[in-house]
């Protein structure tokens, strides 16, 4: 080999070389932001657990204020029907005091 194909060859060897370098650089751009991808992502997942936790959290009290409500609901029911069996009772027991009455009892 003479000193012209060495010379070649290194002058090669230093060309592929700077290129390389090159290379690494932008690669290792593009880790950070890579990185930086995952690290949100990771980030997110997080945030995601705790908004799920805080929707279950939330269903269980909207089931509970649910039955709550309908127990509500259902009060004036009750009472209507309180006063609807108090009017009967009332009602037949003026048809039983009337009856009564005509018998002279």
């Amino acid at each position: 080999m003479t000193q012209e194909d060495m010379a070649l060859r290194i002058a090669e060897t230093e060309s592929r070389s700077r290129a390389n370098a090159h290379r690494i650089d932008s690669l290792e751009e593009k880790m950070g932001s890579l990185n930086r991808i995952v690290t949100a992502m990771e980030v997110m997942a997080a945030e995601q657990k705790h908004l799920t936790e805080n929707m279950g959290e939330i269903r269980r009290n909207v089931a509970s204020l649910d039955g709550k409500v309908e127990a509500i609901e259902r009060r004036p029911a009750k009472r209507w029907d309180s006063v609807v069996e108090k009017v009967i009772l009332a009602l037949a027991g003026a048809a039983v005091a009337f009856v009564l009455a005509r018998m002279g009892i």
